[in-house]
């Protein structure tokens, strides 16, 4: 019994604790120097200068306790970066995650949440733990010495010391090294004031978007009937699409088009992120720069002022994010998901039957529809039906890279689910006889255990060929071949070119539909002759356009562009 009290003691004795948050602050500093790409030097500050402040920060309170309370910013920080870092291997938290959590809907969080149980559970253990643990200090009538915290406040400012030194060397030795970036929790801390401040942003943005106009005007007479409809896939990957070179006939139907359809099989997106890329595709920005996005209107106006009718018809919920503001300006607005239960099985054939309601409605004029897809978002065997099972064995016991074979068969089936989807409209499309186009392209692509680094999913901090690598088809109903047939010859002589799918999506529309506005680029067209091949851009974390070359890629992701011949940077 004496035993088992000194144990207690000790156990709950403030003394243990402050050593136990000092550990805890710390974790992913230690993790981070085994993940991070940065310089040994860099990762070396990366503990100690913290270590410091930790250090010196658990000496301003007798009970430690209080201060998890005072640092708890930090500890939630430290929990999320463990969570990221068992998902995605390396990063410290991005911008983009903190808003992915205001942006993703419940479903998505529900599908995500089974792939991190181990690290979930970890966390929850561990930082959980430290809150109980806070009350009892709190509560403890114990306090730490005097003696105590002096001596170790001592200690952390000798060690803030040397941190200071080797901090000041590695500015000095690395010119790369950019204080705000690549020192966890800073560059947690500084994305995270970065997220706010986006956030409050992108809800301003009615007011601060509430003028602009593109000026925009239809070179057709109002009496020549037109249809266009940009169909966004979700999760789609071009490495496993049979029309882009995949083994499998996993587009039998899209296939079987022929001249029908234009296939550009060396298209990238600039950005591995739903919330950005969509907004990428449904604006000009790309050909800008991104935080232009928040002064000014996307497509739908333009085509508003054109004289069209436009629908903005979703499979996903309203998130709270651009693409809710930039789909909200067509006249027509359905976000199918918006009243989703978790757990609701999500597949696109909810789009078809809205798409044939217009369809069915259609007396002429001119109309412009945006179809944005869940496609081919985990959970895959969600995405189809049990009667549109191509590939077996599909069941997935957990997403571990052992069960790779069955995911992929998964995958596989949802791009076959996705090209059926695709056809069926385009035959709808040519059953109205009129001058019709449609655009298909995905936000972006997925990891799916292809390599030694064992990545799955999307959106992490350091994109991978995987996630870039995305289709872009274009195809032509026989009206519109017939009656614009330099502008269909002049798309086709292109598919041989390197393309920004973010770049050129927005301006091909409005070129196929001969319709003219401010922000307009016919450079940036690939149905106009004027079309120039660009250097490929990536969107980072704080909304920089960087060069291909500088977005982080590896070296396993520049052998598999190599491989099929793409351009890079």
């Amino acid at each position: 019994m004496k035993l088992f009290k000194k144990l207690k003691g000790l156990f709950l004795s403030q003394k243990l604790m402050f050593w136990l948050y000092l550990g805890m602050l710390v974790l992913p500093n230690i993790m981070m120097f085994f993940t991070e790409s940065t310089g040994t030097l860099t990762r070396v500050v990366q503990i100690v200068l913290p270590l410091a402040i930790y250090w010196f920060a658990m000496t301003l309170n007798g009970k430690p306790g209080k201060m998890f309370w005072w640092l708890f910013l930090l500890i939630f920080i430290d929990a999320f970066q463990v969570v990221l870092l068992y998902l995605f291997g390396e990063s410290p938290i991005a911008v983009d995650m903190f808003l992915n959590v205001t942006t993703t809907n419940v479903t998505e969080v529900d599908e995500l949440l089974g792939n991190l149980i181990p690290a979930v559970a970890f966390v929850f253990v561990l930082y959980g733990g430290g809150i109980i643990l806070s009350f009892v200090s709190i509560k403890n009538k114990e306090v730490l010495t005097s003696v105590f915290r002096k001596f170790q406040r001592k200690c952390a400012m000798c060690i803030m010391a040397i941190a200071v030194v080797l901090l000041g060397v590695n500015f000095f030795i690395d010119k790369n090294f950019v204080f705000q970036d690549d020192l966890f929790p800073f560059n947690g801390c500084y994305n995270f004031g970065l997220s706010v401040q986006r956030f409050v942003k992108g809800n301003n943005y009615l007011e601060t978007a509430q003028k602009f106009t593109y000026n925009a005007h239809s070179e057709r007479p109002d009496s020549v009937s037109e249809v266009y409809v940009l169909v966004i896939g979700e999760t789609v990957r071009a490495t496993n699409m049979g029309i882009c070179g995949y083994e499998r006939n996993t587009t039998p139907g899209l296939s079987a088009m022929g001249s029908k359809i234009a296939v550009f099989k060396d298209a990238i997106t600039m950005s591995n992120t739903t919330h950005k890329s969509v907004p990428l595709l449904l604006s000009p920005v790309a050909s800008e720069k991104f935080d232009s996005l928040y002064t000014q209107r996307g497509i739908f106006t333009v085509f508003n002022e054109a004289g069209y009718k436009t629908a903005f018809l979703s499979n996903q919920a309203r998130n709270h994010s651009f693409i809710d503001n930039l789909g909200s300006e067509a006249q027509d607005v359905v976000f199918a998901q918006d009243n989703t239960t978790v757990g609701n099985v999500l597949n696109d054939d909810v789009l078809l039957g809205l798409f044939n309601q217009r369809i069915k409605q259609y007396k002429g004029g001119k109309m412009f529809i945006v179809l944005h897809c869940y496609g081919s978002h985990f959970k895959y065997t969600d995405r189809y039906s049990d009667t549109e099972r191509t590939f077996t064995p599909d069941e997935i016991p957990s997403a571990k890279a052992e069960h790779r074979p069955n995911i992929i068969n998964a995958y596989d089936n949802t791009i076959v689910k996705t090209d059926k989807f695709l056809t069926e409209i385009m035959s709808r499309l040519d059953s109205l006889h009129v001058p019709s186009a449609l655009i298909f392209t995905s936000d972006h692509g997925e990891d799916i255990f292809d390599d030694e680094r064992g990545r799955f999913l999307h959106a992490s901090p350091i994109p991978t060929y995987y996630q870039l690598h995305v289709p872009l088809v274009v195809w032509g109903s026989d009206a519109y071949r017939t009656q614009y047939a330099a502008k269909w010859e002049t798309l086709q002589s292109n598919t041989c070119k390197s393309v920004s799918t973010s770049m050129v999506v927005f301006h091909t529309l409005l070129d196929l539909a001969g319709v003219k506005a401010k922000h307009y680029v016919p450079e940036h067209a690939v149905s106009n002759e004027a079309f120039k091949v660009t250097p490929r851009m990536y969107v980072n974390d704080h909304n920089e356009f960087r060069t291909m070359d500088n977005a982080g890629l590896k070296k396993l992701d520049v052998e598999q562009m190599s491989k099929r011949h793409m351009m890079y940077p």
